[in-house]
């Protein structure tokens, strides 16, 4: 009896194990993956002009330089004639605008909006591996596309939003839309991701539109051109040396 009790336990241990299932390591993973078409390289800079609608009119447009150094160095130029000068920037969990005509650069939020449904966080923080944690709630089609449902929740202070729920293409692993929730629970925004293009042997994000979902008939479009690597000196990252930049 003991042996049969003991054949019997080995053949249980032998068994083999069930196929793996999707896990929240996974969902990490695959949001890192996600990362690579909205950031081309370590160190790139990128043209990003915003397009506020209100009722379909266009209401403001802007133009920004943006340059990404590492996983968490953002400088955010301000092309636009009337507020040359201007720039934000962002380091780790910390952010701050610097306005020709202050003697100091003021700290802000990524929340913040920068241009119509734009926030400061939607131009700087484009990384969302480093920011949330992701965990895969469902597959689902999205315009005929298998996507990966990730929800995506924040865990540092630096990061612009509190929860996401993020639509992954199985196949490519991009982004195809976002559905932002503030800390209250309310739905903040909605953001599709529109248009890649290949650039430079990388496909890469050209275009996505922000849907206010607080306020009727606002809708920001932000379009991005002239991916470019670059290497990027240190000193540009630091907010002491902000006035110094022309």
């Amino acid at each position: 009896m003991v042996m049969l009790t003991a054949f019997v336990a080995g053949m249980t241990l032998a068994q083999p194990s069930p196929p793996r299932e999707a896990t929240d390591t996974n969902a990490d993973e695959l949001l890192r993956s996600s990362d690579q078409s909205r950031n081309g390289w370590s160190s790139y800079a990128v043209t990003t002009t915003i397009l506020d609608y209100v009722d379909g009119d266009l209401k403001e447009e802007g133009v920004f330089d943006v340059s990404i150094k590492g996983m968490n160095k953002t400088l955010v130029k301000f092309m636009n004639a009337d507020v040359k000068g201007q720039y934000l920037l962002m380091v780790d969990d910390d952010m701050w605008i610097y306005m020709p005509n202050t003697r100091k650069p003021i700290r802000i939020t990524p929340l913040q909006r920068l241009m119509g449904d734009a926030s400061n966080g939607d131009v700087a923080r484009t990384r969302y591996a480093e920011d949330y944690a992701a965990k895969i709630l469902r597959e689902e089609t999205l315009n005929g596309l298998s996507c990966y449902v990730l929800e995506l929740t924040a865990k540092r202070d630096g990061a612009t939003y509190k929860r996401i729920e993020y639509w992954v293409e199985k196949a490519t692993h991009q982004p195809k839309r976002a559905e932002i929730y503030l800390l209250s629970g309310k739905h903040y925004k909605s953001i599709s991701f529109d248009k890649y293009e290949s650039i430079e042997g990388r496909v890469l994000l050209t275009q996505m539109t922000i849907t206010d979902r607080l306020r009727e008939g606002r809708t920001t479009i932000m379009k991005y051109k002239s991916y470019a690597e670059r290497e990027l000196p240190e000193k540009y990252f630091n907010k002491d040396y902000l006035e110094k930049l022309r």
